[in-house]
């Protein structure tokens, strides 16, 4: 009978769940630290300034509206007109809005964790066309007061403002004020401009030098009718984000440039500026992302532990078989607890040296072990070398597979299916009946 076979792979599926268990506590580990690494990234975004979305250039007009109502006074008998008045406001948005600007990224550390840091050196330019007075009239024969009318820039975070900036508004210098006269959106900053009823209907240009510094991401919000925004930077690890792609762009290892050309009949951010639906304005703009994520790589990793310890356990099974050696369950959980310390030692290696000389260096320590250790239960030094051998194209697969993302699915079934069809061939010609009649 075959009892004996089936009672060892009973055991072996014993030993497979506890090892399972084991990776599961890695990616425990791993899950508290890329916690860690997010908490410290929020700490640097507090103490520093956070991600930056600019929205603007937008004039604020407020104006007193007057006007005549008619009452019926009972005491009297008779129709008498009232004077009313109502302080209103209105919102104008560039007819062209431009930015041009560069992002200087740098990596601020605390302790062994970083983050993505940026400063924005840019021009804001563009042209307004204010309205005519009249055409602010709600109520029929009223008359127009204007009270005040500022030009507003919307700043995420105005902690991340590094000099006060220039604003000229018709080649006249104008000083820049706090908040963004955005009563919805108050964090920016604003300059008075002159609106009279000679000035009304003109069209006006305006430019501000902003430099503006954050964390991690940095957006506009494409306000105007005409938008056309370019930026570049000498980080070479973009990730374009937003609701619009950009029209033109290059990226290389000096870094990137890229200009969005947008307008108002393709963008919805003036409606929702108008209903203040703050999560659903449309923007543009860049993530300054980390190209290896050591915590995410390492995710993605012990999604194949398991995998690599059944590839293994198999090939000593089908080993044992065919060699007819006794290869005890304790030797099998040795090999695949080194397995999975492998995966614990490359994410304590990789938050210090890199993830890829961490690879290697887990990879090495951990196929060098096995190695000794199996030339002793194998018995023999070729056998330990070839299978020390087999383990390092394995890890070299998964290597492949972990910076291949976009092929990571058909590698990794290619890779399952010659395995699986390497192992029929090799053991097609066993007679498994036999092998349990002299294991009996």
């Amino acid at each position: 009978m075959q009892l004996k076979i089936f009672f060892k792979l009973a055991v072996l599926g014993g030993v497979s769940i506890l090892l399972l268990i084991a990776l599961i506590s890695i990616g425990g580990i791993t899950g508290e630290r890329k916690q860690r690494f997010r908490e410290v990234q929020g700490d640097i975004e507090r103490s520093y300034a956070g991600p930056q979305q600019i929205t603007g250039q937008m004039v604020f007009i407020r104006y007193r509206e007057t006007w005549l109502v008619k009452k019926y006074n009972k005491e009297k008998k008779e129709w008498e007109e009232e004077e009313v008045s109502e302080i209103k406001s209105a919102r104008v948005y560039p007819e062209e809005l431009l930015y041009d600007g560069s992002l200087t990224v740098q990596e601020r550390y605390r302790g062994i964790f970083k983050a993505q840091t940026f400063q924005s050196k840019g021009t804001l330019s563009g042209i307004f066309k204010l309205p005519v007075i009249e055409t602010l009239r709600n109520e029929k024969n009223s008359t127009l007061d204007v009270l005040s009318a500022e030009v507003g820039l919307c700043i995420s975070d105005p902690r991340g403002i590094s000099q006060i900036p220039k604003f000229v508004w018709n080649d006249v210098p104008l000083e820049v004020l706090p908040g963004s006269g955005f009563a919805k959106h108050p964090d920016g900053l604003h300059a008075v401009i002159p609106y009279t009823v000679s000035a009304s209907g003109q069209k006006c240009q305006f430019s501000m030098d902003l430099n503006l510094h954050g964390t991690g991401q940095f957006t506009l919000v494409p306000v105007g009718f005409n938008n056309r925004i370019r930026l570049n930077s000498a980080w070479p690890h973009p990730e374009f984000s937003g609701d619009f792609l950009a029209t033109e762009r290059t990226v290389s290892d000096r870094g990137f440039t890229a200009e969005w050309n947008v307008n108002a009949l393709a963008c919805s951010a003036q409606q929702n500026l108008e209903s203040s639906r703050r999560s659903d304005i449309q923007y543009l703009g860049v993530n300054l992302i980390d190209p290896v994520n050591v915590y995410s790589m390492t995710d993605s990793a012990l999604k194949y532990g398991f995998l690599f310890i059944f590839i293994t356990f198999a090939a000593f099974f089908l080993f044992e078989i065919i060699r007819q050696l006794n290869i005890h369950p304790i030797q099998y959980g040795f090999v695949g607890l080194a397995q999975a310390l492998f995966f614990l030692l490359l994410l304590s290696l990789s938050e210090h040296i890199g993830f890829t000389q961490a690879y290697l260096v887990a990879a090495a320590a951990t196929v060098g072990t096995i190695s000794i250790y199996l030339c002793s239960v194998l018995k023999g030094l070729k056998r330990g070398v070839v299978f020390g051998g087999c383990l390092s194209t394995i890890y070299g697969a998964l290597y492949g597979l972990l910076k291949s993302e976009d092929h990571a699915l058909v590698a990794g079934s290619a890779l399952l299916f010659i395995l699986l069809a390497l192992t029929m061939i090799i053991t097609r010609k066993i007679d498994w009946y036999a092998i349990g009649r002299k294991t009996s």
